[in-house]
């Protein structure tokens, strides 16, 4: 597989988020303070300040270095930085409300995620299930959803290409290894991709 220097890309994502979040904020910000301009052209750019707003927060998050024990809900909400503008959305119900994940598969739940949003080229749904101690599925759902052909290949240690509209395989796969987080493809049913199934091995 690539090698792929996990720190270097965690800095170069952590300076660039840095340096766009807070010019993003302030526009989104500002949008949302003008007043009595309630046009389509206002509306497309207040929802384009958002999503801009959004998925930097994501980036800084699944590839920046992470953060601690999270809410599924927060990291769900980070995950609408990819959803947002697309034909998308998380589906938690299968978890149970409110569970923490811990830190070290936070980080890789979402660039799981990440992929799984990839993986839906007609929209749908990323749903999760299981629990934190056990290990969390997560699954593409929806017309044409389908893994990456290079998941299962990085997954098994072969060599996947890297590129801009496939990095997301290759990350989860480096930080998956570097906070010591088990991956798995399940057994698929046959109405869709198999569950990847995150179990933490550090902590456990």
């Amino acid at each position: 597989m690539v090698a792929v220097n996990t720190a270097l890309a965690q800095m170069v994502c952590t300076r660039i988020c840095h340096d766009l979040g807070g010019p993003a904020g302030a526009l989104s910000g500002a949008l949302e303070l003008v007043e009595g301009v309630q046009d389509d052209a206002m509306e497309v750019a207040r929802d384009a300040a958002r999503i801009i707003d959004r998925r930097i927060r994501f980036f800084r998050a699944a590839i920046g270095g992470g953060g601690g024990d999270c809410r599924i809900g927060d990291l769900a909400q980070a995950a609408e930085g990819l959803t947002l503008g697309r034909r998308a959305t998380t589906d938690l119900t299968a978890l149970p409300a409110g569970i923490l994940v811990p830190a070290a598969l936070s980080q890789v739940l979402l660039l799981a995620m990440w992929t799984a949003i990839d993986s839906l080229p007609k929209g749908g749904a990323v749903r999760l299930g299981g629990d934190a101690r056990l290990g969390i599925s997560v699954w593409p759902d929806g017309p044409a959803a389908a893994w990456p052909v290079s998941l299962a290949s990085a997954l098994a240690g072969d060599e996947v290409p890297l590129t801009a509209r496939g990095l997301a395989v290759p990350l989860l796969v480096a930080v998956a290894k570097q906070n010591g987080v088990r991956l798995d493809l399940l057994l698929g049913g046959a109405t869709g991709p198999a569950p990847l199934l995150l179990t933490g091995t550090k902590h456990s």
